[in-house]
């Protein structure tokens, strides 16, 4: 984490349709956030009980890599991915909080 940078951008607000699919496979735990680790395969997913966990990793020389852990209630998911951006000597986090508001059409 940066000094000083916490609070530089608002928090993203999102409305998706998270189906059961997207549970059992990870998808709806993958970065959010406008960084190069979206494009990048998600790999060891385990889920067991509420916890999923997980973590992605690029191709190439100066690959990121990053870790995800979230738990999920019949309410919504709460979790955090710690991201290391490669050659950029740089780690940062992304904290995603969802609520069921519906179901999906």
């Amino acid at each position: 984490m940066l000094p000083n940078v916490q609070d530089a951008a608002a928090p993203t607000v999102l409305n998706r349709c998270v189906t059961l699919a997207d549970l059992e496979s990870g998808r709806a735990f993958f970065v959010l956030s406008d960084n190069p680790l979206k494009s990048c395969d998600l790999l060891d997913y385990q889920a067991a009980g509420s916890t999923a966990t997980y973590r992605i990793a690029c191709p190439g020389p100066n690959r990121g890599s990053a870790v995800g852990s979230f738990q999920v209630t019949e309410a919504g998911y709460r979790g955090t991915i710690t991201m290391n951006m490669g050659g950029k000597n740089m780690t940062m986090s992304e904290t995603q909080l969802a609520k069921r508001i519906g179901t999906c059409q």
